[in-house]
């Protein structure tokens, strides 16, 4: 049976690439050398900072000095640097408040400081063992027997949940609706581990929305089979790198392999490079567009409050019958829809009838009425020819869509990960570690994996 599925990048884009940068260990040299490359080939990404220098060391009980090293914003030229960074389009996230622990009114200022310095960000790095990091550790695991045996196997303790505590500050997480990142991949497509993100944890109220991320070299993922990997399953890869580590000090470049694999991935044309924010910000709007079918007519629905554009929906074994509204277009098997207004549907008549992505279905009735319940609440859809009342609060025009969401704080995603997709998730960022220790000499013991001048991980050519 032909079919129909719903992408998620923007027109013109098969799949996505983003970059989430830890500043850790780097220098204003080795910045300047990587992101001065970057944007001399218009690619954006995310850069992340700490705004001060550290008072407390990184973790209760704390790590060797090590794992704090790295230039602040409290170096005046370096600040200079990252201000203009931002006004060429990289997004400056922080990666904590400094490389150590930091109090409420340290997180607090960091965060203002960003706002005033750079613009505020969606999008947060938790560093290492950092005592204010939200749902650390244990937390990262549902609740149950799997948390709890973290909780035995680990010495140390976060606290940025708990109102208690002095490194509170969930509060301010959830105002600003920040998206952190917590699960890493072996993946390059790191949307196929994590389809759901960014998706809010209940158990995590604080906290608006997570993401996962690829723990690969820049090159790996750059390689051509990779990229090919990531257009043919409309996939994204959210990278977790240290970028300064492709700086080569003497000859004041970028490393040769890095330079010919950000040129390659720049050349891809429909692979959209961008900002984790401007990334995410897509993947959660996407979360509210829906499609409905019923006989040989697709109905396409925006759920969200705002304009949706650019939607796509690739069409397998079927072509529109009839001739299409001025905002829609077909070319290369795709239905373009140039743009969606909040709470609208767009029509199509199609030659045969399709099969639905699940996932993204809302089931219709002989009147063209039709409901899902989410996490947040009920999305109703009239794809029918009158006006069709659902209660005594809500009548629905023909073509239109409507919520009864209660409130979302942080403007909250719809999705969230079910228990199968996060202990999927957890195994995997276990295996990555386990793999480490077994074949990349990674050591059990943090203080001796910390301690040197280097830290080994950070070789991307180890990953």
């Amino acid at each position: 049976m032909a079919s129909a599925k719903l992408l998620w990048p923007p027109h013109p884009y098969r799949a996505g690439f983003c970059i989430t940068d830890d500043t850790d260990a780097a220098t204003p040299e080795s910045v300047a050398i990587v992101y001065d490359f970057l944007a001399s080939i218009g690619l954006r990404s995310t850069k992340t900072v700490w705004m001060f220098e550290p008072e407390e060391p990184c973790g209760i009980p704390g790590l060797p000095s090590g794992i704090s090293r790295g230039v602040t914003l409290e170096h005046p030229g370096y600040r200079g640097y990252v201000r203009r960074l931002h006004e060429q389009g990289f997004e400056i996230s922080l990666h904590g408040a400094s490389g150590g622990n930091n109090v409420r009114a340290r997180t607090q200022a960091a965060l203002e400081r960003l706002d005033r310095e750079c613009g505020p960000s969606r999008t947060y790095i938790c560093h290492a063992k950092n005592a204010e990091n939200p749902y650390w550790h244990e937390r990262v695991a549902p609740r149950g027997p799997v948390r709890a045996l973290l909780g035995v196997a680990s010495r140390y303790r976060c606290s940025g949940e708990d109102p208690a505590s002095p490194y509170f500050w969930g509060d301010l997480c959830l105002e600003r609706g920040l998206r952190i990142r917590l699960f890493r991949t072996r993946n390059v497509n790191t949307l196929a581990e994590n389809p759901s993100m960014p998706y809010h944890d209940p158990q995590k109220p604080y906290v608006a929305s997570w993401f996962s991320a690829t723990k690969r070299s820049f090159a790996d993922c750059c390689q051509r089979e990779a990229l090919e990997q990531l257009r043919a399953e409309r996939g994204l890869c959210v990278l977790y790198q240290y970028m300064h580590r492709y700086a080569d000090l003497e000859r004041r470049r970028v490393h040769p392999g890095f330079e010919a694999a950000a040129t390659r991935l720049r050349s891809m044309s429909d692979i959209m490079v961008d900002t984790t924010e401007r990334i995410m910000d897509r993947l959660q709007l996407m979360q509210g567009v829906f499609l409905a079918t019923r006989g040989t007519a697709l109905w396409i629905f925006n759920a969200n409050d705002r304009e949706v554009a650019k939607i796509q929906v690739e069409l397998e074994g079927a072509t529109p019958a009839q001739s299409l509204p001025s905002v829609i277009s077909f070319e290369a098997r795709a239905l373009r829809v140039e743009r969606l207004a909040a709470g609208g549907a767009a029509r199509v008549t199609l030659d045969q009838p399709v099969r639905l992505d699940p996932a993204r279905e809302i089931a219709i009735d002989a009147h063209g009425h039709g409901a899902r319940r989410l996490a947040d609440g009920p999305v109703y859809i009239n794809a029918g020819g009158s006006a069709w009342t659902v209660d005594a609060h809500l009548t629905l025009p023909p073509a239109t869509c409507a919520t009864h969401f209660g409130p979302r704080p942080g403007n909250r995603p719809l999705a969230r990960a079910g228990l199968l997709e996060s202990y999927a998730l957890l195994a995997g960022q276990l295996g990555t570690i386990a793999g480490e220790i077994l074949w990349k000499g990674r050591s059990l013991s943090s203080k001796r994996f910390l301690s040197g001048e280097t830290i080994a991980l950070e070789d991307h050519a180890n990953w």
